[in-house]
């Protein structure tokens, strides 16, 4: 992908969210753009829409966005100048959908680990660690022991820099 062309689909992506974040109302869904993806002639531009919601509502929301694309092409055509509008089709991206459902199966996996901890303590050693336990407290750093050496900032006198007088340089 070109620098141009990444920045364009930035901008557009940017601009769509806002504008559809700002003026339009999507009750009981959480409606994202994931991702634009621009042909190469910048005329055709392919919007994947994450929608968090039932999913009789989901495609709901992509067909009303697509029969509403002109007035959004229109609207975001006025603040990214190009010398051709692309023409906007909107589909449903599922990938928001998975990662909520992920996200819900490690809370499920670290409630489990833990209630099974509580029921055997004396297996606690042995059980893996959370996940969620393991990103809360930081790992053990190794010690060790390095001799002491003299720094460039101290003199044989044990004297540092700072303590000698700046002198300035003639150039």
């Amino acid at each position: 992908m070109t620098n141009r062309k990444a920045r364009v689909t930035e901008l557009i992506q940017r601009e769509l969210s806002s504008i559809l974040a700002r003026d339009h109302a999507f009750p009981d869904v959480l409606v994202t753009v994931t991702d634009v993806d621009l042909t190469p002639d910048f005329k055709n531009a392919h919007i994947f829409i994450g929608v968090i919601g039932p999913a009789a509502k989901q495609q709901a929301v992509v067909d009303k966005l697509n029969t509403q694309r002109g007035v959004l092409s229109s609207r975001v055509a006025k603040r990214v100048v190009l010398k051709n509008s692309p023409h906007f089709f909107f589909k449903l991206d599922h990938s928001v959908e998975r990662g909520v459902r992920v996200t819900a199966l490690m809370e499920q996996i670290d409630t489990q680990l833990i209630e099974s901890a509580r029921l055997n303590p004396e297996s606690v050693e042995e059980a893996p660690v959370p996940a969620a336990a393991g990103l809360n407290s930081p790992a053990p750093s190794p010690t060790v022991d390095v001799p002491a050496q003299e720094t460039d900032d101290e003199d044989e006198d044990g004297a540092s820099s700072s303590d000698r007088p700046l002198r300035r340089r003639n150039r």
